[in-house]
């Protein structure tokens, strides 16, 4: 790979993602502050769906990117579709963030491009960033010897003394005006689930705009 900067995949990232935007849950500091380094160990990031792993890597991507720093992002549930040639080279790169790891759990081919790629990362110095499902390890025994080798953290989900701050936090980020009255109306009448809090609060400032009304009790009711 001679000119990694040029490369083009076919997969989206959110360009406004940043680990400054990520409300950080309690016992996950110390997984924010490693990607917070552009330089640091090989990760691996487990955890449920819904818990940032997708938007931690993406950031990182966006955060670390520069001209003499070059990244790619590789969505395995989307990249699973094409070839696992699709790996090849990229140790030429100073980052790489593997999303979905989990989805290449039946798929040998796809598994011994990522084995190939950890070992060629090592000899180039690349840094490698996976992120997998909790509780996700049948990959075939030399890719699990590695993935287990790399600096492993579990990202936590968001307790309940948490999720008011990270309401008030995430739609500050967003520009949703939303006052702490309606945010605990929402808490106290909806899944105290914060990705699906996070839909809520999405479709409540959708509903606002396309009204022209404020946010208020009446109209998250509406929703509900």
């Amino acid at each position: 790979m001679k000119n990694p900067r040029q490369l083009i995949f076919p997969f989206s990232i959110d360009k406004k993602s940043s680990l400054s935007k990520f409300f950080v849950p309690l016992g996950s500091e110390s997984l924010v502050k490693a990607l917070s380094n552009k330089d640091g160990d090989d990760i691996v990031i487990t955890g449920k769906k819904g818990f940032g792993k997708s938007y931690l890597l993406q950031s990182m991507c966006n955060d670390h990117s520069s001209d003499s720093f070059s990244v790619s992002y590789i969505p395995l549930r989307e990249a699973i579709k094409l070839q696992p040639e699709l790996l090849d080279g990229l140790e030429s790169l100073n980052l790489v963030c593997i999303d979905d790891l989990e989805k290449i759990a039946s798929n040998k081919e796809w598994q011994v491009a990522c084995f190939n790629l950890i070992n060629h990362c090592s000899e180039s110095g690349c840094r490698l960033i996976f992120s997998c499902m909790e509780g996700e390890d049948d990959f075939f025994p030399d890719l699990l010897s590695r993935l287990k080798k790399m600096t492993n953290y579990k990202i936590n989900p968001t307790p309940d003394s948490q999720l008011a701050d990270a309401l008030k936090f995430i739609a500050s980020n967003l520009r949703i005006p939303i006052k702490d009255r309606e945010i605990n109306f929402l808490l106290n009448t909806c899944s105290r689930d914060l990705p699906k809090l996070i839909v809520s609060l999405k479709e409540i400032d959708s509903l606002s705009m396309e009204s022209k009304r404020k946010i208020t009790i009446p109209l998250i009711k509406e929703l509900l």
